[in-house]
């Protein structure tokens, strides 16, 4: 008989003889390396092809404005009346499509934010209600009865609202203005003086808050010619910088007024004090600076005064002066500040 003999088996598996095991799988590595080798390349060639095309649509591009603006700026020499009428359209559109684009853009930015604003405020409202909810089970009720409270019924309680409250999509209403303030509205019979009528009144027994402020500033300008300033005039207006009545006094000095008629809620800030401050002495050369006013000074008004030599007269202090009980601001006893 002849024995049967067992194929020889290698190191790495019963399919052959030694070193015959791994051929097949290099070979599909390898198989594999040139179809990945292939697709790079591949890709590469694409990558290539793509920005030629690329480069050849934005060449043909420019080359097409080009013709186009060489054909319109021929058009526009045989028409100049309708190129000039289309220009005067053209600019307003591209300006406005211009201001357009950011404004879209912001408003796109606001949108995505209050999107987010209104899933967070979802996120801690239903936090909110799973923290406050009652525990539940026969347990949790006797606890609640043994305190001296009704144990809550499903669906008594009403739904709140998270405040402010916003869906992503409309904007919150503004909160209400408060009411405008009604102006300090002068008299209608003494509103109307003039510097004639002034004259000829009895400025002691006037009502200097009844007045309108051209009213008011020729009344000072009436009782500064009554005390010794025969020139004091009336110089207010839009541009009169700080310098509503120039006088010169007794004593030669140049006199500025400014003239503020307030109602008795409204007391004459330092804000006033620093614009006349800032004017009076430079501007208009005054050697006496007087704000004259029918309410009153705040304390850092005031301040200000003393420190920068201003003469400040209130309501007071000007009926003393109109009724003769006080000094004229240049007169005798007359303080800075």
């Amino acid at each position: 008989m002849i024995d049967e003999v067992a194929p020889e088996r290698g190191p790495r598996g019963p399919r052959g003889p030694r070193g015959e095991g791994p051929e097949p799988v290099r070979k599909r590595r390898g198989a594999r390396r040139a179809r990945g080798g292939s697709a790079g390349a591949w890709r590469s060639r694409l990558t290539v092809r793509s920005g030629s095309v690329a480069v050849a649509l934005a060449v043909a591009l420019l080359v097409g404005l080009g013709l186009a603006f060489q054909g319109f700026a021929r058009w526009a020499g045989e028409h100049p009346g309708w190129a000039v009428l289309l220009g005067l359209v053209a600019v307003p559109v591209v300006y406005a499509l211009l201001r357009g684009m950011p404004r879209g853009r912001e408003l796109r930015r606001a949108a995505r934010a209050g999107m987010a604003e209104a899933e967070a405020d979802a996120v801690i409202a239903a936090r909110t209600a799973r923290a406050e909810e009652p525990p539940a089970g026969p347990r949790a009720e006797a606890a609640v009865r043994a305190a001296g409270e009704a144990p809550p019924r499903p669906g008594a309680e009403e739904p709140t609202l998270v405040a402010p409250f916003r869906d992503g999509r409309t904007a919150p209403l503004p909160e209400p203005a408060p009411p405008a303030e009604e102006p300090y509205a002068p008299a209608p019979e003494t509103a109307a003086l003039t510097a004639a009528g002034l004259d000829a009144v009895d400025l002691a027994a006037l009502d200097y808050e009844a007045l309108d402020a051209d009213g008011f500033e020729e009344a000072v300008a009436a009782l500064c010619r009554r005390d010794g300033c025969p020139d004091a005039e009336t110089v207010g207006g839009a541009g009169d910088l700080g310098a509503d009545v120039l006088a010169t006094a007794p004593d030669g000095r140049r006199v500025v007024i400014q003239c503020k008629r307030y109602g008795p809620d409204n007391k004459v800030g330092s804000q006033d004090l620093q614009r006349f401050g800032g004017t009076c002495w430079s501007v208009h050369g005054a050697q006496l600076a007087v704000l004259v006013t029918t309410s009153e000074f705040t304390a850092p008004a005031q301040e200000y005064a003393d420190s920068c030599g201003i003469r400040c007269v209130d309501g007071a202090e000007l009926a003393a002066w109109a009724e003769g009980r006080g000094p004229a601001p240049w007169g005798p006893g007359a303080t800075v500040g």
